[in-house]
This record gives C-alpha cells, sequence and structure tokens, in this order.
C-alpha cells in the first residue's frame, strides 16, 4: 500500500498531471510578462540547492535565517533545509 492508501502507478500519475498543470501556470504568468522564479537545479534528484542568499547568511554564521530562508525559497521541511545549510 503506498502513500495515503493509494498505489504507486496512481500517484505517478496524479504527479505527472500536477506537473502538467504547473507547467501551464508558468506558461500563463510568462505569456503576461511576468518572471517566473524557478529554485536552481538540484545535483541529485533529491537534494535542493541553496541559493545565494542562503549560502551567505551560512557563511556569515546566521545559520537559523539561512534555514528560514531555504524553507522560505523551497518550502522544504526544517530537518531537510538544516541538513543542506550545514552541508554549505
Amino acid at each position: 500500500m503506498a502513500l495515503f492508501g493509494s498505489s504507486d502507478s496512481d500517484l505517478q500519475r496524479r504527479v505527472d498531471d500536477l506537473e502538467r498543470r504547473v507547467a501551464a501556470l508558468e506558461r500563463r504568468v510568462l505569456g503576461a510578462g511576468h518572471p517566473v522564479h524557478r529554485p536552481p537545479q538540484a545535483a541529485e534528484p533529491h537534494e535542493m540547492r541553496a541559493s545565494e542568499a542562503v549560502r551567505q547568511l551560512a557563511a556569515q554564521g546566521n545559520k537559523i535565517a539561512a534555514i528560514k530562508l531555504l524553507r522560505d525559497e523551497t518550502g522544504s521541511g526544517l530537518k531537510e533545509a538544516k541538513a543542506i545549510v550545514d552541508r554549505l
């Protein structure tokens, strides 16, 4: 049994559908002349990369602010954001 009682194939179908919908929304936003912020692609699929602002905060020793900013930018959880900032 997969997450929320759905099969893995059903979840994959739902993710694919959501990705198509997000891409369509991005095209509409771009067509209206608004820039679309896209986070940098991760080196590995399971890792998120930190923005330059997050890197600067971490380099200055302000890890808490760096973690908060990374979470705001990516929507990641506290544990994941802390692990990323700790690796910087």
